[in-house]
């Protein structure tokens, strides 16, 4: 880390991870931290902040920067083409523990940036100095109603929530960061039917695998949309309290916040529009009237923070070098490629040789921003005809296989279809293969624009 961030040996230090269009969300987060912990630090991990542009703007709030070349990660670059938006920022958690551990940190406490702090984590401190990890759980009681994301979706996603996780240095958290980082280089995707959901999932075998760790199962902490069954709000004499235990609430997690939208509780959908949690029933702010002014005050505080402003800023690696959007697909083929991943081109590039170059040979045509969000009944609509045609084929399928022979095939597809076994599309007779990048390793692309945090 640069000596202007250096952190001081002993200290408690809480950080959150963004890119720049999110920035708006770590400002009401640090706010909060900070105010309930000033003998603390708070530092915003920037994912793509490639000129350093917001530095100064960030550190003039009280807060510190760190950035990817003060982090224990080779390769970013691949690192950051082989993951979407969401799973390179939860990809890089563990690194940038260890670097902040590394610095002298004593104490380290990681919260994602949709959080609102609401008082001192004194439960959590005071168990840092007997455990060496504390997790919470994503709730305490089963869900037995009809709602998102029910027990089974937690089943998909993990059984901890990873938009918290505080760490105390020494052998046991050194073990742990070592063993999460070496799974999330290449192996955090959010891919539930492949058993992986980002850096999260990894985190159920912990209690099992790690020694002093604390499950801590306090209603005040972590509260959002998947433990809305066991969890109310109540204000009495200006503090916030959970309802059913009376406890005063440390932080909020507002997970799938939509300014936008005045009644959204969760803008979030099943990740598979056909499946059976894509039909679950979702709270809202009118069926949940104890939720209102708490969800009020931070949409003021967002926008207070410009939240407008960052939503519209790009993320500086979602092109290649001309401008064409990398789709999820050529992530996943790239992720699932060795030979691309251990070659010296820059996966940015496009034209002759290039990674680039190999898709559109294989068929992989430029993506189209937008497409890959829609619903059951839109993904159904426009793709009807080829849905009846593949209902007819394996309706032959199992008259030509026999039900036996029919199941087998079933998972041979199911495999075959998961992103990360997509890498067969780029055959040797299609695509290129690797070839040296003619470019300096490192060098910015033309979508690594520097961005300057609007004045006032």
């Amino acid at each position: 880390m640069t000596e202007t961030n250096a952190v001081r040996p002993g200290s408690i230090e809480f950080f959150t991870i963004v890119a720049r269009n999110y920035l708006a969300y770590a400002f009401v987060l640090g706010e909060s931290v900070l105010k309930y912990h000033p003998d603390a630090t708070f530092s915003i991990f920037l994912m793509d902040d490639v000129d350093h542009g917001l530095k100064s703007s960030i550190e003039a709030r009280g807060f510190k920067t760190i950035y990817p070349e003060e982090i224990p990660l080779a390769d970013y670059r691949k690192f950051v083409f082989q993951y979407n938006i969401t799973e390179a920022s939860t990809g890089v958690k563990p690194s940038v523990v260890q670097a902040l551990f590394d610095g002298g940190a004593e104490k380290v406490i990681y919260l994602d940036p949709d959080i609102l702090c609401f008082r001192r984590f004194d439960e959590v401190l005071s168990a840092l100095n007997e455990y060496c990890i504390v997790l919470t759980p994503h709730i305490c009681q089963p869900e037995s109603r009809n709602a998102y994301p029910g027990d089974r979706g937690l089943l998909s996603t993990g059984v901890f929530n990873l938009g918290f996780l505080a760490l105390r240095g020494g052998e046991d958290s050194k073990k742990f960061v070592k063993w999460w980082s070496e799974h999330l280089k290449r192996e955090c995707v959010q891919e539930p039917d492949a058993g992986l959901y980002v850096d999260q999932k990894w985190i159920d075998l912990v209690p099992a695998c790690f020694d002093n760790v604390l499950i801590l199962r306090s209603r005040a902490y972590n509260i959002a949309y998947w433990n809305l069954h066991e969890r109310t709000l109540e204000e009495r004499a200006g503090v916030l309290l959970e309802g059913n235990s009376g406890e005063r609430v440390a932080f909020i997690h507002f997970s799938g916040f939509a300014v936008e939208d005045p009644n959204s509780i969760c803008k979030y959908s099943a990740r598979n529009p056909f499946s059976e949690l894509a039909r679950r029933k979702r709270s809202t702010l009118d069926m949940r009237p104890d939720l209102a002014s708490t969800f009020g005050l931070y949409k003021r505080l967002l926008l207070e923070a410009k939240i407008d402003v960052f939503a519209r800023v790009t993320y500086a690696y979602a092109n290649y070098d001309n401008g064409e959007a990398i789709s999820q697909l050529e992530r996943s083929l790239f992720l699932s490629s060795d030979e691309w991943f251990s070659s010296t081109a820059d996966p940015f590039q496009a034209g002759q040789g290039s990674f680039q170059s190999a898709c559109r040979k294989a068929g992989v045509r430029a993506s189209i921003d937008g497409a890959g969000n829609s619903s059951a009944e839109e993904i159904t609509k426009r793709y009807a005809l080829y849905m009846r045609l593949i209902e007819f084929l394996l309706r032959l399928c199992v008259r030509v296989l026999g039900p036996q022979r029919y199941l087998d095939f079933a998972k041979y597809m199911r495999h075959q279809f998961l992103p990360l076994d997509h890498g067969f599309l780029l055959s040797r007779k299609a695509a290129e293969r690797p070839s040296s990048s003619p470019r300096v390793a490192g060098e910015r692309h033309c979508s690594e624009r520097a961005y300057k945090i609007p004045e006032g």
